[in-house]
């Protein structure tokens, strides 16, 4: 196949038990999913292409096709205990506003399309994107390696036995080891996460070894790229060896006060004195366990903006354990609103994590004490069973409305186990909380990012059935009837509750079904009007029914507040991007404007402003594997460093750091090897003033005011850019850099608004010529409203007045 020009190409393999070869090619171009025609502006992303696809190839070589399409990079695959195929894929949304902006987990299914790029009215109308497994949170994990936790020719597995098969994960950026356990349904799979571990280097790849070991594979750097060819890493090893010790296997929130803690094992309770005082509970949006092992992340502003969220110490009151010894619970203040929970407790556990040396001899192992960082949410639904007689009554939280997926999700939790064995007796089982539907089948937008159209409301179907009949019907919370959504009862045994989800707030769930005998089966799926097929219900769309959904959105970049870059002059920033001194556009594409040697810049808006900088001032601190330079040794004894951009069988066209493209041919060159340095040269930052350093920043990391939306119909459409710059250029001398025009003072002055939508907006314009103006040297805007003041009058060396002359 033709290889990308950003050098990231196939990635992941996996092989089948047939012999069948599955590979995955990344996207043609992760900056521009729908390969636009910037002459017509039609997208040129084709279907048929192998493109972002996972490939077969025949067990005989023979035969190559396409298994599934929207697949932005495939680094990890592996084929499950049971035969089916599963994919890691990186984020997409740092460059495509609905790329979906976490990592995902993904069930290879023939036929399908995993949205990179996302369905599209005009640039991609025909396709359905199917959700991920599992989204891994907060953003930037970067999810590479995969592999099952199986037995390697008869050996055991990796950890206790409850975690056999389960897929292990590697997240690169932030150094995390993850276990999710995945449970089959008929309508697809459910993924229940946990975190085993955090490391202080790029967590790459992972594999069960025949002694049943987990190997580490890391990488050095910083994220997101790390070193490069010529960077360092390691191969840890982390051996499961106090078998005896109790594990955690379940932590839930019981109440609005309670969270509970199952084991699979009884605790010594002579080690939990004082327990209340030692356990910590921190909760917020985002908030994960683990967080404070965090020693590197990815410097996305959205990083830091998710960091600088509120956090919450959530007061411990008291703390009890089950008589079996195997169940916690902490009694804390009310906990109502849906924020995450880290819960951290003062155990003891026995680790041994070594690093193997080059002369194949480990470190001593690292053996002792260490807390237990676990989570906690609303999630989940209120279960309560009743005997036939009404005598016994029995409550318990479900994480989810599927009682098989419930029942092995909770195994190992001897509070579960119990409440499991009623249900074979006669009685009645009632299941209560809340479902999100928001957005099934429409990837998520990266906050303070908008679409270039307007999304269709869907229409949701949520389909119940069991075993045994149903004795009640959803019922809508404190008898409210919520418009649109209907709930019908198709039979005794089953039940739809559908509609028009025209907001975010949750549909409140009710139902009632009969036991006795054996424990009854009840399944929960759900579709749209659009794909009719019924999928699984991931653990996060059941809410707890006494949880409140948090009410605060993320902030957009226009309203970013950076307070490095207070006073900075964002077209003297764009002067010295484009300009000779510091001649970033050579090199590197911001906003579609710029060369294409080094990575686009366009997503610098998302990131904070320490990273950027130091970006900026140690450009080998981190490479991006995209943009490696090569060494070029010639015949004569002379070398070459430059970015490979084309290489065929007769010459080579290396371009260097002053992106001046060099052919060689093929004959003179004696070798080519990774470059251990950047092309991008170092004393950048120490060259520029503050101010020049402010104000380059300034332009990188905001955008002044993103264009409005056209909301009247029949409209023309929007000039391009290139109209704009040949009238702008045709009509204007445009100054040197860094000249200073006169000063000149505008005062804008409109009126009420008078007209209908897209007419006349004369407070729009107000506002937004305001800021559009005041970014040219020497300008200075003052606002009226129906007339200027004296002191304006006065002031002004123009008045613009955008008003019906009130």
């Amino acid at each position: 196949w033709k290889e990308i020009q950003h050098g990231v190409d196939a990635l992941g393999v996996a092989v089948d038990k047939e012999g069948a070869v599955y590979f995955g090619l990344g996207a043609a171009n992760f900056t521009d999913a729908y390969l636009i025609d910037k002459t017509t502006g039609a997208a040129r992303y084709d279907l048929r292409s192998e493109r972002g696809t996972i490939m077969k190839v025949s067990p005989d070589f023979k035969h190559l096709e396409i298994v599934c399409t929207g697949i932005r990079f495939p680094v990890g695959m592996a084929f499950n205990p049971d035969g089916d195929l599963f994919s890691t894929d990186q984020e997409g949304a740092t460059w495509l506003p609905n790329g979906n902006p976490f990592d995902e987990l993904l069930h290879i299914q023939t036929g399908r399309h995993y949205g990179f790029p996302p369905r599209h009215p005009k640039h991609l109308p025909n396709v359905i994107d199917e959700p991920s497994v599992f989204d891994y949170q907060p953003q930037h994990q970067s999810t590479c390696g995969l592999a099952f936790n199986e037995s390697v020719n008869g050996s055991p597995t990796f950890g206790p036995a409850s975690w056999a098969g389960d897929a292990l994960i590697a997240g690169e950026s932030r150094g995390k080891i993850y276990r999710t356990k995945l449970v089959k349904t008929a309508a697809g799979y459910v993924a229940q996460n946990h975190l085993i571990a955090c490391t202080k280097e790029l967590a790459i790849d992972v594999t069960v070894s025949p002694r049943g070991d987990l190997l580490l594979c890391t990488h050095s750097g910083a994220p997101d790229w790390g070193t490069g060819p010529a960077g360092k890493g390691h191969i840890y090893r982390i051996r499961y060896t106090d078998t005896n010790a109790p594990q955690p296997v379940l932590t839930w929130s019981a109440s609005p006060t309670e969270i509970k803690i199952a084991f699979d094992k009884p605790l010594a309770t002579a080690a939990l004195k004082d327990l209340a005082k030692k356990v910590r509970i921190e909760a917020g949006r985002h908030v994960y366990p683990g967080d404070r092992f965090e020693n590197i992340r990815p410097g996305y502003q959205v990083v830091r903006d998710q960091l600088a969220q509120p956090r919450y110490a959530v007061e411990v009151l008291g703390a009890a354990v089950s008589p079996d010894a195997r169940t916690l619970t902490l009694t804390t203040k009310p906990r109502e609103t849906a924020l995450n929970c880290a819960v951290t407790l003062p155990f003891c556990v026995a680790a041994d994590v070594r690093r193997l040396t080059s002369n194949g001899r480990s470190e001593p192992p690292h053996v002792g004490c260490y807390e237990i960082d676990l989570a906690a949410s609303l999630h989940g639904v209120e279960a309560a069973w009743r005997s036939e007689d009404g005598k016994t009554n029995r409550s318990v939280w479900l994480p989810h409305a599927d009682i098989a997926v419930a029942r092995e999700l909770t195994a190992g939790s001897s509070e579960h186990e119990a409440f499991f064995k009623l249900l074979a007796l006669p009685g009645s089982l009632t299941l209560k909380g809340q479902i999100d539907v928001w957005e099934m089948l429409q990837p998520a937008i990266q906050p303070g990012s908008k679409l270039d159209y307007e999304r269709p409301l869907e229409e949701v179907s949520v389909n119940l059935k069991s075993s045994t009949p149903m004795t009640s019907y959803p019922k809508m919370t404190n008898g409210i009837s919520w418009p649109g959504v209907n709930a019908t009862g198709a039979n005794a045994r089953g039940l739809n509750l559908f509609g028009l989800v025209k907001s975010q707030l949750w549909w409140p769930l009710e139902s009632s079904i009969e036991t006795g005998s054996q424990v009854p089966e009840l399944t929960a799926t759900w579709s749209t009007a659009d794909d009719s097929r019924p999928r699984a219900f991931p653990l996060r769309r059941f809410f707890l029914p006494w949880a409140k959904p948090e009410g605060a959105s993320p902030a957009t970049n226009e309203s970013r507040v950076i307070p490095e870059i207070a006073g900075g002059h964002w077209l003297s920033g764009r002067h010295l991007y484009f300009g000779a001194k510091v001649a970033c556009a050579k090199c590197h594409t911001m906003r579609g404007e710029g060369g294409h040697v080094g990575p686009d810049l366009s997503n610098l808006i998302h990131r904070d402003y320490a990273s950027v900088a130091r970006d900026i001032a140690q450009p080998n601190a981190a490479l991006n594997p995209d943009h490696l330079a090569s060494i070029v040794e010639l015949t004569d004894g002379d070398a070459l460093t430059g970015l490979l951009v084309s290489e065929t069988a007769s010459e080579l066209t290396v371009v260097d750091a002053n992106a001046a493209p060099r052919r060689v041919p093929r004959a003179q060159v004696s070798s080519i090897r990774p470059a251990a340095l950047s092309l991008m040269p170092e004393g950048l930052w120490e060259a520029l003033t503050k101010e020049e350093q402010r104000d380059l920043m300034t332009f990188l990391l905001t955008v002044p005011l993103e264009p409005a939306p056209i909301e009247r119909d029949g409209a023309p459409p929007p000039r391009n850019l290139a109209e704009v710059k040949a009238l702008l250029d045709a009509s204007t001398q445009n100054p040197e850099p860094g000249t200073r025009n006169p000063e000149l003072n505008i005062v804008l002055c409109d009126g009420p608004k008078d007209h209908g939508i897209g007419e006349h907006d004369y407070p729009l314009w107000k506002k937004r010529w305001s800021t559009l103006l005041a970014l040219a040297d020497g300008v200075t805007v003052d606002t009226a409203h129906n007339w200027p003041s004296a002191e304006q009058f006065a002031k002004a060396n123009v008045i613009a007045f955008f008003n019906n002359n009130p």
